[in-house]
């Protein structure tokens, strides 16, 4: 895997976001933090953490090969709109859709404010018909922030997500491989949409 580098101006902005938020606490001056709450910059400070933290524990390598099962077309009921999509779909795409939402509930569980957007995979609900139609996943940290918004069929993404928000170390993929999360913290940052003062560089 490449090296990378990191600009640690993060920690100087994260450090007068907090800053800002106490001393408006301490005057009493309202002040709207939008999603630079707890909850965020406690997320935030943990990815400089990851970065600077190499997994040194042991990481299961999964199945080396598997066996696909047969790939049918199947019918799809959508969770909008309650109508059934006939055979549009196959097999293996609606069991993605499936799991990817039972990860996503999972993180609900958790308390977060998540949203499983799958209305493109639906021609009633969807405002144009998509050759490829992609999961829209929708997070926030607050009442007041909009919605960070990140594409993504990859069920992989959604499990690191799952292991980081309870700050595990490491989460397992769909072959029972596990990662760690000092290795994927990009996805992380796509998925959630924090990190924009961590810029991470490959080299």
């Amino acid at each position: 895997m490449k090296n990378k580098k990191i600009k640690l101006g993060f920690v100087a902005a994260v450090s007068g976001m907090i800053a800002l938020h106490d001393g408006a606490a301490q005057t009493g001056n309202a002040i709207d933090t939008g999603n630079v709450n707890a909850d965020s910059i406690k997320l935030e400070q943990r990815l400089i953490k990851l970065y600077h933290t190499k997994y040194t524990g042991k990481l299961a390598g999964g199945a080396m090969c598997y066996t696909q099962g047969w790939i049918k077309f199947v019918d799809y009921i959508c969770s909008h709109c309650n109508d059934t999509i006939k055979e549009r779909h196959n097999s293996n795409t609606v069991n993605t859709i499936n799991q990817i939402d039972e990860i996503v509930n999972s993180i609900k569980t958790l308390g977060f404010d998540v949203v499983l957007d799958k209305t493109e995979y639906c021609p009633h609900c969807s405002k144009e018909d998509n050759e490829k139609p992609e999961l829209i996943f929708k997070i926030r940290f607050s009442a007041r922030a909009n919605y960070h918004i990140a594409r993504s069929n990859i069920i992989n993404e959604y499990q690191c997500l799952l292991a980081f928000l309870p700050d595990s170390a490491k989460y397992t993929t769909t072959t029972d491989a596990e990662r760690a999360l000092h290795d994927n913290i990009e996805i992380i940052q796509k998925m959630t949409g924090l990190g924009r003062y961590l810029n991470i560089v490959k080299e």
